[in-house]
């Protein structure tokens, strides 16, 4: 008897762009235009609108999709598997979409890890070339991530090439531990950042005694999340705030744990502008490897 023994398909190699450009994504005969983020969801991400216009409907069971913080829901959507090819390639994966999502200069996004190839790479504006490597974790219903852990604090790390914050984003609760460690004082100055997907959170500035040292950065300064209990980025200790004239030093109280609202997590975001010195970002699923060429 003759049996054939057919190998499962390897995934293609390589998939290569520069930050912020687009890949083709055909769905329901109709090719949309996706941008690679590396430090978002990694789910294939489509804007609400864009799901109406090419008439796609959540799946009658589990058709819903809710993105959350730790175990803090920030955003509703809907999903459903479908048939469509990325880049080229077939696929039957779930496809998300947020109603009010809008992806500047796309219908959408994906992650490294929802791509059908085994590498994905960004190119980055600098000219560096001396490479970092980090592990790789996550999966393609999370990010595409590594962790970095020290004696004194410790949390997930993304790379965000698409982010256009002005500093490192780190959430309360790491922001609060970093803050410990490095001799971090908050100012009393704060705005919003986009965290994530249009979602925009405050954040206050915290400037380090140390620096936060990472692969190639060296960060003198960070973005906090601000406390507050919507979600669990926001759950953590209080910063040090700097010394009023009205203080008495023995009344001062540099931590105060938050003891309400969400679990906190613990996640700090190096966005774009840092990233923009390197010249390369890989992510290597096979071999759970991030690799930064700087």
């Amino acid at each position: 008897m003759l049996v054939l023994a057919t190998a499962a398909a390897k995934p293609p190699p390589l998939l290569e762009v520069a930050a912020g450009d687009t890949i083709p994504v055909t769905i329901a005969g109709q090719t949309l235009a996706i941008v690679v983020h590396s430090g978002s969801i990694d789910r294939l991400t489509l804007d609400g609108a864009v799901a109406t216009r090419i008439g796609i409907q959540p799946a009658t069971l589990m058709g819903k999709a809710n993105l959350k913080f730790g175990g803090s829901q920030v955003l509703k959507g809907h999903n459903r598997p479908i048939d469509h090819t990325t880049a080229g390639i077939a696929s039957g994966d779930r496809v998300l979409w947020f109603d009010g999502l809008d992806t500047p200069a796309a219908d959408g996004s994906i992650g490294p890890w929802a791509l059908p190839h085994d590498r994905v790479a960004l190119r980055l504006p600098g000219a560096g070339r001396t490479s970092y490597s980090f592990p790789l974790v996550g999966d393609r219903n999370s990010q595409s991530l590594t962790v970095i852990r020290t004696p004194d604090y410790g949390f997930g790390l993304t790379f965000a090439a698409e982010s256009r914050a002005r500093l490192p984003i780190a959430s309360a609760a790491a922001g609060a531990a970093i803050a410990r460690a490095l001799g971090g004082t908050a100012r009393p100055d704060s705005w919003e950042e986009e965290v994530m997907l249009g979602i925009r959170r405050p954040v206050r500035r915290v400037d380090l005694a140390q620096p936060l040292v990472i692969g190639p950065f060296r960060f003198t300064s960070i973005a906090v999340r601000i406390r507050d209990a919507r979600d669990a980025m926001g759950s953590g200790d209080a910063l040090p705030l700097p010394p009023s004239d009205d203080d008495d030093p023995s009344e001062i109280v540099v931590t105060a744990t938050k003891t309400k609202g969400p679990q906190p997590i613990r996640t700090l975001t190096i966005p774009g502008s840092a990233l923009a010195a390197c010249s390369r970002i890989e992510f290597a699923k096979t071999a759970k490897l991030i690799t930064l060429t700087c």
